[in-house]
């Protein structure tokens, strides 16, 4: 009886290390994805202000979209971009709930985020350009709805047992090295203007850390 016991616990406390993290995207795990995040850092590290037009790519269901919103007030604009609809169908819905008027969603393409030519005065990819199999496309796409000047935020997890690894088995894994993003950017027109490795370490919570990269529309 006491192993019968035992086994349902070990699982119930598996299931809930799991449960936290799928979790991790959805509203209800924002206030404490707040503790490690960051998040204060990498909009200032986006360089925007009162009326800045903003790209949230890889939303989810909107964790940086709507700090992004207060960040650019109403008389501001944020494209809250994802492949899947149903994020952004719930993005839309907090969005309500919220009044939040200066969120526009966008069903982008794996390819291609879907932004107008020179549109945004920044953009952020927060734990997603890892799963971009076509980054160069998307790279070269922001670059073009970027403004002069603009800036481009990425911020991705690495395990340090992973560092090593090739591009493909990192990304197996939902990571990605620095320099693999550094040599992307370079490659699609951008300069790098900035680099933190770590930015944030979660090892606690995730198993890893985050590096941030700041690059800039030449």
């Amino acid at each position: 009886m006491r192993l019968i016991l035992l086994f349902t616990a070990i699982i119930l406390l598996c299931s809930s290390f799991q449960d936290q993290w799928k979790n991790v995207y959805t509203e209800s795990a924002w206030k404490d994805r707040d503790r490690w995040q960051g998040a204060d850092d990498l909009i200032r590290q986006l360089g925007i202000r009162k009326g800045s037009h903003v790209a949230d790519i890889g939303s989810h269901e909107g964790y940086m979209t709507f700090k992004l919103s207060e960040a650019v007030g109403p008389e501001g604009k944020v494209y809250a971009v994802d492949v899947e609809q149903h994020k952004l169908d719930r993005l839309n819905d907090i969005a309500r709930t919220r009044n939040a008027t200066n969120i526009t969603t966008v069903k982008g393409a794996y390819d291609n985020p879907g932004l107008a030519t020179g549109s945004i005065d920044a953009a952020i990819i927060l734990d997603t350009y890892h799963e971009m199999k076509e980054h160069d496309a998307v790279l070269s796409h922001i670059l073009a709805a970027l403004k002069p000047g603009g800036r481009l935020v990425l911020c991705e997890p690495i395990a340090e047992e992973r560092r090593k690894l090739s591009r493909s088995e990192q990304e197996g894994k939902h990571e990605l090295g620095i320099q693999f993003a550094i040599d992307d950017l370079a490659r699609a027109g951008f300069s790098v203007i900035r680099k933190h490795d770590p930015f944030v370490d979660r090892e606690k919570e995730k198993g890893d850390k985050m590096w941030l990269l700041v690059a800039v529309k030449k």
